[in-house]
């Protein structure tokens, strides 16, 4: 059952690079033009570790924890999975918003 888990995650982790990577070029196009100017794209109570002012670390730390949930113990994996889905919503949300600006 974990398989098909790591699976879906993995899945969903190569659509938010793909959409990490458009962002990040909308982001330094902004910043070209003077706009866009913060330290960090989320906000320091997210849960992750990462504070980055452009998208990609932040999926660069998910596949990290892709790897540490495919490795967890029994007793590990279901703490593991809700911070990761947590953190996985939170980023595809912030993506979602962040592109359908003007």
């Amino acid at each position: 059952m974990h398989d098909s888990v790591i699976d879906r995650l993995n899945d969903t982790l190569k659509e938010l690079y793909h959409q990490a990577i458009d962002a990040d070029k909308k982001l330094a196009a902004l910043r070209a033009r003077g706009q866009a100017r913060f330290s960090a794209v989320l906000r320091e109570d997210s849960q992750f570790i990462t504070r980055a002012d452009h998208f990609m670390p932040y999926v660069a730390e998910l596949a990290d924890e892709l790897e540490m949930l495919s490795a967890s113990s029994e007793e590990e994996y279901q703490a593991l999975l809700a911070r990761m889905v947590h953190k996985i919503q939170l980023l595809a949300t912030t993506l979602s918003q962040f592109m359908r600006l003007d």
